[in-house]
């Protein structure tokens, strides 16, 4: 089992808008297209930031779900996120492998 966990940066004058379109429409289309219920959660820091840092985290079974994960619906994201936000928006993905311990 596998966690897909994408990371943002997000800058406070777009931070509504893009709370938004996280909540209505990223968000249930990861689990309108049959992931299990993405963890969605902000950063909190002893300092005032300059910037909400956000997580989504989605757990896959397999690396091809994890293809599909980033190729199809990150893409998607992309399009629309990209126009809208530009740089003022940043975002990275990282592949977490479960361990037992």
């Amino acid at each position: 089992m596998y966690i897909v966990n994408t990371s943002f940066m997000v800058d406070p004058a777009m931070h509504q808008q893009w709370l938004d379109l996280i909540r209505k429409h990223y968000i249930p289309l990861i689990i309108e297209r049959g992931y299990a219920r993405p963890v969605f959660s902000r950063l909190i820091t002893d300092s005032i930031p300059e910037h909400f840092t956000y997580s989504i985290q989605v757990e896959v079974p397999d690396i091809p779900a994890y293809n599909t994960l980033t190729q199809e619906i990150f893409s998607e994201y992309t399009e629309i996120a990209g126009p809208l936000f530009g740089d003022r928006v940043l975002w990275f993905t990282s592949l977490l492998k479960k361990e037992d311990y």
